[in-house]
Formats: structure tokens, sequence, C-alpha cells
């Protein structure tokens, strides 16, 4: 006699996509910021997980991380529920609300903040030092973003 939900999930043809939405909502996280940026899942069919790839290059260099990606996905799941990977070129769906911004993640120093509220100090209404100082603070992101890629150290995540 069946007694508990996950009995009951179990027993269903639906287990197998309870375990695909898991790995829908971690799949960022798991095969990195910079894969996943490239290549989405799509399906996961009898033990193959069907992943979408952007385009040729990325489809090229993620057949040399397959074994990462099989061993990244069944390590989340738990046991060994993906045999193989397959990748299919195709549009991906956005999931991130507007355009991925990797210069939000630079961090600044503490000094260039300090500095802005130094240069800021001035101005008496709160809501417009505040506002410019969002704008500055952007401004000092996207340019030290762009500084550590021309020296070659990308912000993006390692892939897979």
């Amino acid at each position: 006699m069946i007694s508990t939900i996950g009995e009951i999930l179990g027993s269903l043809p639906v287990k197998e996509r309870v375990k695909e939405y898991g790995l829908w909502k971690v799949w960022d996280k798991l095969a990195g910021e910079a894969v996943s940026r490239h290549c989405q899942p799509d399906r996961l069919k009898d033990g193959i997980l069907f992943l979408k790839v952007d385009s040729p290059v990325w489809m090229q260099q993620l057949q040399f991380l397959k074994s990462l990606i099989l061993e990244k996905v069944n390590g989340y799941m738990k046991e060994n529920a993906v045999k193989d990977v397959r990748f299919q070129i195709g549009k991906l769906r956005q999931t991130r609300k507007g355009k991925f911004r990797p210069w939000k993640e630079v961090s600044l120093p503490q000094e260039v903040v300090l500095r802005l509220d130094n240069e800021l100090s001035s101005l008496r209404d709160p809501e417009l030092r505040d506002i410019i100082k969002k704008v500055r603070i952007k401004e000092a992101q996207v340019k030290a973003w762009r500084d550590q890629r021309q020296k070659g150290g990308s912000s993006s995540s390692s892939p897979a």
C-alpha cells in the first residue's frame, strides 16, 4: 500500500518530470554563468539530457565539457539519472529580465565609493545625490569591467 506523497510520485510517470524541473531551476548555478548564457536544458528523456545551444561554436566547446556536465548533473540529481548529454542548436529561452549585465558583479574598492560620496557631498538634495551616486557607481563598474576584460581577466564564472 502506498502511504506517502513521495511514494505516490515515485510510482507515477511524473517522477522524471519533477527531477527535470528541479534541474531547470538550478541550471545557471550548476552549469556556471558562461555556459548558461549559451546553453539551456531542453528535455530529459530516457536518460538523455538534451541541451539547446545558441551557436555551433558553443556546441563544439560544450562537447569538450560533456563529461563534466554529466558529472555535475548526476551529482545534483543524487543518482545516475542521465546517461548521455546531447547538444542541439536552437533558440534559448530568455531567463533573465532584461539584458545580461556582467559589470553589475564588479565590486568597487571602498576608496572609489568614498571618493564619490565626497564629490557629491555638496549637493543639498539627498534624492538627487543618491541618483547621481548610483549612476556614477554604474559608470565606475562598467569601466572596471572593461579594464578587466582588456587585461584578460573575465568576470564571468568558469564553464561548467
